[in-house]
């Protein structure tokens, strides 16, 4: 399979793409998507393993604007999404990713 992009905007199924990379489906448990657009729960959006060995998970359409999410991995490490290159510092010690719709 092509490696897509992350977050890849899917405007005919209406979906948004997230998709992990750099981790394969044997270096993690589980890993969550969070941020902005759904008040940073860290339970909500559990991403599934891939045969091709990487990550993934596809959310509903979000309306147009500007959204800051980082990845979960195994309910302790934070981590943006380095195949996005477009982030924001965090406030703390390290950076959010941003999407915009």
């Amino acid at each position: 399979m092509k490696l897509r992009e992350s977050p890849f905007i899917n405007r005919r199924k209406k979906t948004i793409e997230f998709y992990v990379h750099h981790v394969n489906s044997t270096s993690a448990a589980h890993i969550a998507l969070a941020g902005s657009f759904n008040h940073w729960a860290p339970d909500e959006l559990q991403m599934t393993a891939a045969k091709d060995g990487f990550w993934k998970i596809s959310i509903p359409m979000l309306p147009k604007g500007k959204y800051y999410y980082k990845f979960l991995f195994d309910d302790r490490m934070w981590m943006e999404d380095i195949e996005n290159p477009l982030r924001e510092p965090d406030g703390v010690t390290g950076f959010n990713s941003v999407l915009t719709v």
